[in-house]
């Protein structure tokens, strides 16, 4: 802003202490409305929106008066910055364009019709300010686009302060439609105050200087028109008198204004803190002078006017607490955090106060001598200010990294430029909680409070120190990572007894495929019955493959399981064992015995086999009908029986049938095989119940079952609306699924909550994955059922990154393209 003076200080005094009462009373009116229009309503949707509508806006008006004067202070600390840089549009006020590069966000239609409603009602009373205000800032002609006083401001002011308070932007939409008449009423009162203040003052009115301004579009094409509206001529519309050449190219790093660089907020631009944290240091080691100071004695007086400001309301805080946790934890929005946020006292101390945070920032550059302790100090700021707005962050750890901002700015005293240091300790302690914290997603829960609560404790300390170089904050990474080692050691130790047991399962299952190959290729494997082959090639070979593996230097056949094959495949055959009954019920007890050892030892469980061994009953019922028939013949005569007299049933006739050409070759499973036990230890309990074994329709039906059950919990705990919301598809699961690596966090529906798991582990053939949550809790579940619950957003991937990096990344962009530091 062009030169300071105490007076404009006092305009902004006194327009920030009229700002709650003003915004409390354009709040009054437009609730008023919106009851009036739900009265008059006949369509149902559209009063319950009304409805809404004001219900919110009655319980936000309080918070909302409290954080207008904030918001509204530093929309006109930037009002000489976003001038600089407004590019017009053909709207009724052409500052309106001020709010098109304020951020990241396109300027709303919304907010351009809130100017349109209010500009007819303030034209003449702001007329009146332009004039003085012109003057006052040292312009000779009237420039409105540079008053910082003006209505988009205002509304840039309420647009934020609304969007904070409000996530629902139809809300929010029916808010600014009616804000427009009660909004240029308060604003027309308060011009006339400003108007007569400054002509209290003696501040004359500048005049209008006739010139011709360059047409907007052939500027932007990189030519000149002489097309345009003169500055003098009354009839022209007040847009097109308040238009402006185009902005100059940017200036050099240290083409600012010392006084500039003395306020709290500088609005510090990229290109310049570029050149600071990645370019010559020399450039910057130059002495400030005495405009800075007294700028920033003027910043203090600022400061100490809002600490005698009221402090939000605790009970308003604690009631917006209570309803925030009753959400569940994936539809919580996120909470607006910045450097301007009051936080709880009682958690973060002295400096909980923006005011008291800012009284640091302001008293050590007033401590400063060189231009880079100043420039550093608000790169501290800024990227302090980045991290904490970082939405994948919970809020108590965006609210440790802004409270902890008076012990980060100290650093920068001595070492200005200690944020480009990947490896500087005060980096890393905020880096390494910020990683840490992406294990939580939950900021009520207990497992995060004794995360956060030491975090807490060193904060305060690293504050209360008043250190200016980075030992302390090495100590308390320390102390931090060695209580972080020592909680994670017993569930590390979990961790690895159940990946190795999940490992051992997928070598067995592999080891397990070769043998039901080699079996394949048996010669007495022809003609064998289906079911002893699908036997063979299942249970069996695992049952060999986990034998071997367990003792690998017992020889070829530790247990002799390779030989029951014979054995097995021998003793089905009915035109051998018919004819040799006595050998094969020699065979046979052994033969079991084996079979059942052999299972039991692989955790199959007797319920589990019992339908295999009835089948090999069946298989051998022939040979007993024979046995019986001869002994009642011996009984009665001593001539042979005849063996046509031995009849089967149909049953077993088909589990004699020779094996289909399909049952004949072996068939890998989709993923390796698990025992109860492994399942249990593995976690499939805590997800979806999968069937054990069978055909794969079997599995699918029983992974059906375990989602519709998923799917009733969901309802239960959740609103119908957000339900329906959560079962749209929004993105293809299988490019989800791919996406994901060991190492990458996830949220998982599971048991009725959701919970943040960590994926350690997924087989050869991506068809097994395992999840680690809090507490070493594992979830195993299928590819099949990874895909459904993506679908349905009951596993959804979070998108973790280095959180200091890509504030650094961000604070540096330069043109839209980000500028390596």
């Amino acid at each position: 802003m062009p030169p300071d003076s105490p007076l404009l200080e006092q305009c902004f005094s006194r327009v920030l202490h009229e700002a709650p009462s003003m915004l409390g009373r354009v709040i009054e009116e437009i609730i008023a409305t919106l009851q009036e229009a739900e009265k008059k309503g006949q369509d149902v949707r559209e009063r319950e929106r009304l409805a809404r509508a004001w219900w919110n806006l009655t319980q936000q008006a309080t918070s909302l008066a409290q954080m207008f004067p904030r918001r509204l202070d530093q929309a006109f600390r930037e009002a000489g910055t976003d001038s600089q840089h407004s590019t017009l549009t053909p709207t009724s006020d052409s500052s309106l364009l001020s709010l098109v590069d304020d951020s990241a966000l396109d300027e709303s239609l919304e907010s351009a019709r809130l100017i349109q409603a209010l500009m007819p009602v303030v034209e003449q009373s702001l007329s009146m300010v332009d004039a003085r205000m012109s003057s006052l800032i040292g312009l000779d002609t009237v420039h409105a686009e540079k008053n910082p006083l003006r209505p988009s401001i205002f509304v840039r002011a309420l647009r934020d302060v609304l969007a904070e308070r409000e996530p629902d932007a139809e809300i929010r939409s029916q808010w600014m439609q009616r804000a427009g008449g009660p909004l240029g009423r308060n604003l027309c009162h308060l011009y006339e105050q400003v108007a007569l203040m400054l002509q209290q003052a003696n501040v004359q009115e500048a005049g209008y200087r006739v010139r011709l301004v360059a047409d907007f579009q052939a500027s932007q094409n990189g030519a000149v028109s002489t097309r345009g509206w003169l500055e003098g001529d009354e009839d022209a519309p007040r847009e097109k008198r308040s238009q402006r050449a185009p902005a100059r190219p940017d200036t050099p790093p240290l083409a600012m204004r010392m006084s500039d660089l003395a306020r709290e907020h500088s609005g510090l631009q990229a290109d310049v803190m570029q050149a600071f944290l990645g370019g010559d240091p020399s450039s910057f080691d130059k002495p400030l002078d005495n405009a800075y100071y007294e700028q920033v004695r003027r910043e203090l007086a600022r400061v100490d006017t809002f600490a005698r400001m009221a402090a939000p309301d605790p009970a308003r805080r604690e009631q917006e607490q209570v309803q925030r946790r009753g959400l569940p934890v994936v539809d919580r929005p996120v909470q607006p955090m910045d450097i301007g946020a009051q936080l709880d006292p009682q958690q973060w101390g002295d400096y909980a106060a923006p005011q008291e945070r800012s009284r640091v920032l302001l008293e050590l550059k007033h401590q400063a001598d060189q231009v880079a302790q100043a420039v550093g100090l608000d790169v501290v700021r800024k990227l302090v200010s980045q991290v904490a707005g970082d939405p994948l962050l919970l809020t108590p750890v965006r609210e440790s990294v802004v409270a902890l901002e008076p012990a980060l700015l100290r650093l920068a005293m001595s070492e200005p430029r200690y944020f480009s240091r990947e490896d500087h300790p005060a980096r890393q302690l905020i880096e390494q909680t910020a990683q840490r914290s992406f294990r939580y997603n939950d900021e009520y829960s207990s497992e995060f409070e004794e995360f956060i609560a030491p975090v807490r404790q060193q904060v305060q300390a690293l504050n209360a120190s008043g250190a200016v170089d980075a030992a302390p904050f090495a100590s308390a990474l320390d102390s931090l990572q060695t209580a972080w080692s020592a909680a994670d050691e017993a569930e590390d130790i979990r961790k690895r007894s159940q990946l190795e047991a999940v490992r051992f399962a997928q070598t067995r299952q592999e080891r397990a495929d070769q043998i039901a190959w080699e079996i394949s290729n048996r010669p007495d494997v022809f003609n064998a019955p289906g079911v002893v082959l699908d036997f063979l090639y299942g249970s069996w070979s695992l049952v060999i493959a986990s034998d071997e593996l367990k003792h690998p230097d017992a020889g070829p056949d530790p247990s002799g399981y390779r030989k029951v094959i014979s054995q097995l495949l021998w003793s089905t055959r009915r035109e051998v064992t018919l004819r040799q009954p006595r050998q094969l019920f020699e065979v046979v007890p052994r033969m079991v015995l084996t079979l059942r050892k052999g299972l039991e030892e692989l955790g199959k469980t007797p319920e589990e086999t019992q339908t295999f061994f009835d089948a090999l009953l069946k298989l051998h019922e022939p040979v007993l009908k024979l046995r019986r028939m001869r002994a009642l013949a011996d009984g009665s005569s001593s001539g042979p029986t005849p063996l046509e007299e031995v009849q089967e049933d149909e049953e077993t006739a088909a589990l004699l049938a020779p094996a289909t050409a399909q049952q004949q070759r072996p068939r890998a499973p989709e993923q390796p095989w698990l025992g109860a036990g492994e399942r249990r230890s593995a976690g499939f309990d805590d997800t979806l119940v999968l069937d054990d074994g069978g055909s794969v329709e079997a599995r699918e039906a029983q992974e059906d079952r375990g989602l519709e059950k998923v799917e009733k919990e969901e309802e239960a705990v959740r609103p119908a609306a957000s339900v329906a919301g959560q079962r749209t598809a929004f993105a293809d699961p299988l490019t989800m699924l791919a996406a994901l690596h060991i190492g990458d966090w996830v949220d998982l529906y599971s048991a009725g909550q959701w919970l943040r798991a960590e994926l350690v582990w997924s087989s050869s053939k991506a068809s097994l994955f395992m999840f680690t949550s809090r507490g070493g809790r594992t979830h195993t579940m299928t590819r099949r059922s990874c895909e459904r619950l993506l679908l349905k957003r009951w596993l959804r991937p979070v998108a973790t990154h280095t959180v200091v990096s890509r504030a650094l990344e961000k604070v540096a962009r330069v043109d839209g393209q980000v500028q390596t530091v």
